[in-house]
Protein backbone atom coordinates (compact mmCIF):
# COMPACT_ATOMS: atom_id res chain seq x y z
CA UNK A 1 0.00 0.00 0.00
CA UNK A 2 2.72 2.74 0.78
CA UNK A 3 4.54 2.27 -2.02
CA UNK A 4 1.72 2.87 -4.38
CA UNK A 5 1.14 5.73 -2.70
CA UNK A 6 4.70 7.00 -3.11
CA UNK A 7 3.96 5.55 -7.07
CA UNK A 8 1.17 8.19 -6.87
CA UNK A 9 2.95 11.42 -5.28
CA UNK A 10 5.61 11.21 -7.16
CA UNK A 11 3.98 10.86 -10.24
CA UNK A 12 1.43 14.16 -9.27
CA UNK A 13 4.60 16.02 -8.43
CA UNK A 14 5.91 15.06 -11.67
CA UNK A 15 2.93 16.13 -13.80
CA UNK A 16 2.68 19.46 -11.63
CA UNK A 17 6.38 20.12 -12.49
CA UNK A 18 5.57 19.67 -16.47
CA UNK A 19 2.62 21.78 -16.29
CA UNK A 20 4.37 24.47 -14.89
CA UNK A 21 5.45 27.51 -17.42
CA UNK A 22 8.43 28.94 -16.94
CA UNK A 23 9.06 31.98 -19.05
CA UNK A 24 12.45 33.38 -19.68
CA UNK A 25 10.95 36.92 -19.58
CA UNK A 26 9.05 38.91 -17.35
CA UNK A 27 6.75 41.28 -19.22
CA UNK A 28 3.41 42.89 -20.01
CA UNK A 29 2.31 43.44 -23.24
CA UNK A 30 1.43 46.89 -24.52
CA UNK A 31 -2.06 47.93 -24.11
CA UNK A 32 -4.73 47.64 -26.73
CA UNK A 33 -2.95 43.60 -27.43
CA UNK A 34 -5.57 40.83 -27.80
CA UNK A 35 -4.59 37.41 -27.50
CA UNK A 36 -5.94 35.38 -29.82
CA UNK A 37 -6.56 31.34 -31.08
CA UNK A 38 -4.56 29.13 -33.51
CA UNK A 39 -7.39 29.58 -36.53
CA UNK A 40 -7.66 33.27 -35.98
CA UNK A 41 -3.73 33.00 -36.47
CA UNK A 42 -3.58 30.91 -39.38
CA UNK A 43 -6.26 33.48 -40.72
CA UNK A 44 -4.29 36.82 -39.98
CA UNK A 45 -0.83 35.47 -41.19
CA UNK A 46 1.12 36.17 -43.98
CA UNK A 47 4.74 35.22 -43.31
CA UNK A 48 4.10 31.90 -44.80
CA UNK A 49 4.11 29.92 -41.54
CA UNK A 50 2.88 26.56 -41.44
CA UNK A 51 0.21 24.48 -38.97
CA UNK A 52 3.35 22.89 -37.22
CA UNK A 53 5.07 26.24 -36.58
CA UNK A 54 2.21 28.01 -35.57
CA UNK A 55 1.55 25.61 -33.13
CA UNK A 56 4.62 25.85 -31.50
CA UNK A 57 3.48 29.76 -30.80
CA UNK A 58 -0.04 28.85 -29.75
CA UNK A 59 -0.03 30.24 -25.99
CA UNK A 60 1.65 33.43 -27.01
CA UNK A 61 -0.20 34.42 -30.79
CA UNK A 62 -1.72 38.40 -30.31
CA UNK A 63 -3.01 41.18 -32.70
CA UNK A 64 -3.08 44.63 -32.22
CA UNK A 65 -4.80 46.74 -34.98
CA UNK A 66 -3.12 45.75 -38.48
CA UNK A 67 -0.22 44.00 -36.76
CA UNK A 68 0.08 40.00 -35.98
CA UNK A 69 2.66 39.21 -32.76
CA UNK A 70 3.69 35.99 -31.65
CA UNK A 71 6.98 34.50 -29.69
CA UNK A 72 8.20 31.85 -28.09
CA UNK A 73 9.36 32.01 -24.45
CA UNK A 74 12.13 29.07 -24.52
CA UNK A 75 13.30 28.48 -20.96
CA UNK A 76 11.70 25.15 -20.88
CA UNK A 77 14.32 23.66 -23.23
CA UNK A 78 17.16 25.79 -22.58
CA UNK A 79 19.97 25.39 -24.77
CA UNK A 80 23.41 23.84 -23.15
CA UNK A 81 26.66 26.04 -23.22
CA UNK A 82 28.04 23.57 -25.53
CA UNK A 83 25.43 24.21 -27.79
CA UNK A 84 25.10 28.32 -27.83
CA UNK A 85 25.53 30.24 -30.03
CA UNK A 86 26.52 33.80 -30.50
CA UNK A 87 23.88 36.41 -31.29
CA UNK A 88 25.51 37.33 -34.03
CA UNK A 89 26.19 34.18 -35.12
CA UNK A 90 22.69 33.03 -35.00
CA UNK A 91 21.51 36.71 -36.61
CA UNK A 92 24.30 35.94 -39.83
CA UNK A 93 22.38 32.64 -40.09
CA UNK A 94 18.84 33.64 -39.93
CA UNK A 95 19.73 36.20 -42.49
CA UNK A 96 21.07 33.36 -44.60
CA UNK A 97 17.78 31.03 -44.24
CA UNK A 98 15.41 34.69 -44.70
CA UNK A 99 16.90 35.25 -47.81
CA UNK A 100 17.12 31.80 -49.34
CA UNK A 101 14.97 29.84 -50.79
CA UNK A 102 14.86 26.32 -48.34
CA UNK A 103 12.59 23.50 -47.82
CA UNK A 104 12.02 24.99 -44.36
CA UNK A 105 10.31 27.91 -46.41
CA UNK A 106 8.74 28.13 -50.02
CA UNK A 107 9.34 32.53 -50.30
CA UNK A 108 12.57 34.25 -50.56
CA UNK A 109 12.64 37.99 -48.52
CA UNK A 110 14.23 40.62 -48.64
CA UNK A 111 16.13 41.80 -45.93
CA UNK A 112 15.32 45.54 -44.89
CA UNK A 113 17.87 45.61 -41.74
CA UNK A 114 19.44 43.50 -39.29
CA UNK A 115 21.13 44.26 -36.30
CA UNK A 116 21.89 43.32 -32.78
CA UNK A 117 20.32 46.52 -29.90
CA UNK A 118 20.31 46.55 -26.18
CA UNK A 119 17.10 47.12 -24.46
CA UNK A 120 17.37 46.62 -20.25
CA UNK A 121 20.68 45.28 -20.66
CA UNK A 122 19.47 42.58 -22.72
CA UNK A 123 20.88 42.08 -26.47
CA UNK A 124 18.50 41.66 -29.13
CA UNK A 125 18.95 40.18 -32.61
CA UNK A 126 16.32 42.37 -34.87
CA UNK A 127 15.91 41.16 -38.22
CA UNK A 128 13.20 43.44 -40.96
CA UNK A 129 12.38 41.57 -43.90
CA UNK A 130 9.80 41.77 -46.40
CA UNK A 131 8.05 39.61 -49.34
CA UNK A 132 5.78 42.24 -51.23
CA UNK A 133 3.63 44.16 -48.67
CA UNK A 134 4.28 41.81 -46.48
CA UNK A 135 6.70 42.96 -43.47
CA UNK A 136 8.18 41.27 -40.99
CA UNK A 137 10.77 41.82 -37.78
CA UNK A 138 12.14 38.92 -36.07
CA UNK A 139 13.03 39.63 -32.58
CA UNK A 140 15.35 37.23 -30.50
CA UNK A 141 17.02 38.10 -26.88
CA UNK A 142 20.30 37.00 -26.27
CA UNK A 143 20.85 33.55 -24.03
CA UNK A 144 19.77 34.71 -19.91
CA UNK A 145 22.16 32.35 -17.75
CA UNK A 146 20.02 29.17 -17.81
CA UNK A 147 20.61 29.34 -21.82
CA UNK A 148 17.02 29.91 -21.76
CA UNK A 149 15.93 32.98 -24.54
CA UNK A 150 12.52 34.60 -26.08
CA UNK A 151 12.13 34.59 -29.78
CA UNK A 152 9.03 36.33 -31.53
CA UNK A 153 7.83 37.88 -34.34
CA UNK A 154 6.01 40.82 -35.50
CA UNK A 155 4.44 40.72 -38.61
CA UNK A 156 2.41 43.67 -40.71
CA UNK A 157 1.43 45.66 -44.07
CA UNK A 158 3.88 48.47 -45.05
CA UNK A 159 1.40 51.04 -44.02
CA UNK A 160 1.46 49.88 -40.55
CA UNK A 161 5.61 50.13 -40.20
CA UNK A 162 5.66 52.88 -37.57
CA UNK A 163 3.26 51.14 -35.25
CA UNK A 164 4.99 47.92 -35.64
CA UNK A 165 8.76 49.43 -34.92
CA UNK A 166 6.69 51.46 -32.06
CA UNK A 167 5.19 48.49 -30.56
CA UNK A 168 8.21 46.29 -30.53
CA UNK A 169 10.16 49.05 -29.23
CA UNK A 170 7.76 49.11 -26.34
CA UNK A 171 7.94 45.54 -25.71
CA UNK A 172 11.10 45.12 -25.65
CA UNK A 173 11.59 48.10 -22.98
CA UNK A 174 9.01 45.77 -21.01
CA UNK A 175 10.87 43.05 -20.87
CA UNK A 176 13.20 41.70 -18.22
CA UNK A 177 15.49 38.28 -17.72
CA UNK A 178 12.90 36.30 -15.20
CA UNK A 179 16.31 34.80 -13.41
CA UNK A 180 18.99 37.22 -13.91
Amino acid sequence: MKKSHLIIICLLYSLNALSQETEVMKFSLPKGTEKIGLQQFENLSHGGINDKAASDFNNHMYRKNGLLIYYINLSQFPTHPERRHSLESYQKMMVSLISGKSELKGTVNIIDDAKIIIVNNIRYSIIKSHYGDNMTIQFTSDYDRNGGYINGFVEYKRPDENAATKYLQDFLNNMHYQNN
